[in-house]
């Protein structure tokens, strides 16, 4: 019989590993390679020794900000960084799909079935609380509530409605102060108007780096490899409003404009820069350097990675700061592409497409997620009739790969190099 997972402290010790691999490997020599691995792993351990310590821990979906649970002392789990880490283990989360499968739909996004089947399998201990948006994901809108019924644990949806303009800003702004309120009824704390500025501090000071960076990685050749773009993903989403990541935002600049300076990119030979317009299979993490080596091909933009809020303005007042993270919510990736009107998706895919100078565009295009599909020849014919660059589709569960396996991608990529380069 298989034993128990320890899911949560598996992922931990998982960056941990690569942090301490990297720094073995490159030592002095590249010693921006391990940054993003120490962040990550230093950001699941004030997770997971918050859980064992017994203090609460907030379930959030990647569309919710953690600014005011970082002000309540309220750690947040991103669930999607955890599901995603698991599906790349060796081990894998097909196990927690099929318990899933048990008791709610195959059609449900596997990510869900990944967070529900870990709980029920007592691998990932139940949260204190679950919190998500109403948007962009109606799987979230059918299971978050639900496992927070089967698990007696409170919840709360941000309601976000589906046009993005100021009477939109001004409700979610409502919404959350409705969540600072939730939060101090089921944490018996009250927020600090004094200690959430200080830590919009924090997160302003991280965002203006987060501009700078990704204006750097725009640059041809590309300074970061696939692998530092796409694992930015996690700490963006959970420690935003940390002096953590305003440290590791700093470095990662003055590392980047050093190689931009000098001419030099990740690669020594980059020869095809590619745009992923949503996910990547993150059951599989090598694909990404061996597309690298293979064929010179970097990912230099990753939709999911695409976080393109400023700093907030006012943060001297509550309303400045409930505002300015309501125009957060609305621009956090895959809210900003995937709610609203289809517009928003096919601007977002043309910008990112000619902001990274891209040869090529990616579409991996998850099964669940019917609405990308729906729209997804008209992106492609914009891409093509405006930019002038092919864009690969195909079909793939981010996290199962039993739908679509890893040989099957790559025999994609070859197929489409051999066409277009």
């Amino acid at each position: 019989m298989q034993g128990k997972r320890d899911l949560l402290k598996e992922v931990r010790d998982r960056f941990v590993f690569l942090r301490d691999s990297s720094i073995e490997r490159y030592g002095d020599k590249y010693p921006e390679r391990s940054w993003t691995f120490e962040l990550i792993a230093d950001y699941f351990d004030r997770i997971y020794t918050a859980g064992q310590r017994g203090e609460p821990v907030a379930w959030l979906n990647f569309a919710v900000i953690p600014e005011v649970f970082w002000a309540m002392d309220l750690p947040p789990l991103v669930l999607d960084t955890v599901t995603g880490m698991g599906a790349g283990s060796p081990e894998g989360v097909t196990r927690y799909i099929d318990i899933a499968e048990e008791y709610i739909p195959d059609h449900v996004c596997s990510d869900n079935k990944v967070l529900l089947g870990a709980a029920l399998a007592g691998d990932l201990p139940v949260p204190e609380m679950l919190i998500h948006p109403s948007h962009p994901c109606d799987s979230n809108v059918a299971t978050l509530p639900v496992m927070a019924e089967y698990f007696d644990r409170p919840y709360f949806c941000i309601d976000v409605p589906y046009f993005r303009d100021d009477r939109t800003r001004r409700y979610v702004a409502g919404e959350l102060r409705r969540l600072v309120s939730f939060l101090e009824d089921v944490s018996g704390r009250k927020l600090d108007m004094d200690r959430l500025r200080e830590v919009m501090e924090y997160s302003n000071q991280a965002h203006e780096y987060i501009l700078k960076n990704s204006e750097l990685r725009a640059t041809v050749p590309s300074p970061y490899s696939t692998i530092e773009t796409v694992s930015e993903y996690v700490p963006f989403l959970g420690l935003a409003g940390t002096p953590q990541l305003v440290d590791y935002c700093k470095k990662r600049y003055a590392s980047a404009a050093d190689k931009v300076a000098r001419g030099e990119g990740h690669l020594k030979d980059e020869r095809i820069r590619m745009v992923w317009l949503y996910g990547a299979p993150v059951f599989d993490f090598s694909l990404f350097p061996w597309l690298e080596k293979q064929f010179g091909a970097i990912s230099v933009g990753n939709m999911n990675n695409n976080f393109v809020m400023e700093p907030i303005e006012d943060i001297r007042s509550p309303e400045g700061i409930f505002t300015g993270l309501a125009e957060k919510i609305l621009k956090l990736p895959m809210g900003r592409e995937c709610g609203g009107p289809w517009e928003n998706f096919i601007n977002a895919s043309l910008d990112l497409c000619s902001r990274y100078k891209a040869d090529a565009a990616i579409f991996a295009g998850h099964i669940a997620c019917k609405a990308n599909w729906a729209i997804m020849k008209l992106v492609k014919d914009r891409i093509t009739d405006e930019l002038g660059i092919p864009t690969l589709v195909f079909e793939t569960d981010l996290f199962d790969p039993r739908v679509v396996s890893a040989e099957a991608i790559r025999a994609k990529f070859e197929d489409f190099f051999e066409d277009y380069f």
